[in-house]
């Protein structure tokens, strides 16, 4: 090599979906059989109770406490759940529920848009909705193959809602980034201290890294659209 040629180092990506060589597929079937991934076998996170700024993560040593939960969003979409009874702290199964906040499974169950209990001022407090719509976000993180789900609850919505409108308005996808949610502490107009998902860019994707979180995506896109809102996932407060 002469002195005028420089040597391209390539850098490998610290996310294992990206990494070349790196075969998702294999590894699923080697450690789960024939049974493969359901719906219910993603790990979980909460938007945390009573204002706490920070989440509980489910890993291989247990559970760890951050302050931040940083990764690429793949996917997310809309659900709807609706407990007859205010949160208490137990893991109650909501009595009726939606996966894609359109059609309700349960009682009373039906077209979502129809049903008395999504309309507001039909939530206990009569200012939010009884059947609550909560966001579900999907995520992959740096270390991880398969993505945690996060459970927005409707005070949480409107800060996702912002962010991804900002990253539309500069014309860039929300699966192209890496993205940073953190908690932060706030109160309703009633008093009421709970806590609040934020959310802020970290770094936009190469256009190589694009391609490839785009096929994963698609990939295992039919098994996160039936993902449902699971027992424990009731939001402590929602108006």
């Amino acid at each position: 090599m002469s002195k005028k040629e420089t040597a391209i180092e390539v850098v490998e990506s610290p996310y294992l979906v990206l990494q070349s060589g790196s075969n998702i597929v294999e590894v699923v079937k080697e450690n789960l059989g024939s049974e493969g991934v359901s719906a219910y076998d993603l790990d979980r996170v909460k938007i945390p109770a009573g204002g706490a700024t920070a989440f509980e993560i489910p890993t291989l040593e247990g559970e760890e406490s951050v302050k931040d939960i940083e990764g690429i969003i793949i996917f997310w979409k809309t659900a709807r759940a609706y407990w007859p009874e205010k949160f208490n702290g137990e893991n109650n199964p909501p009595q009726c529920s939606s996966v894609d906040g359109e059609v309700g499974q349960g009682n009373p169950g039906g077209y979502c848009a129809k049903c008395p209990l999504a309309q507001f001022g039909s939530a206990d407090t009569g200012k939010g909705q009884a059947c609550k719509q909560m966001r579900q976000l999907f995520i992959v993180r740096e270390n991880d193959i398969l993505p945690l789900v996060i459970t927005l609850p409707p005070t949480s919505i409107k800060p996702a809602k912002q962010y991804f409108m900002r990253l539309a308005s500069k014309g860039i996808k929300y699966a192209h980034v890496v993205s940073r949610i953190s908690l932060e502490k706030a109160k309703s107009s009633d008093g009421i201290t709970y806590s609040k998902a934020t959310f802020s860019l970290v770094k936009q994707l190469e256009p190589e890294a694009c391609k490839e979180i785009d096929a994963f995506t698609e990939s295992i896109r039919p098994m996160l659209e039936t993902v449902a809102i699971d027992t424990g996932e009731s939001p402590d407060w929602d108006s």
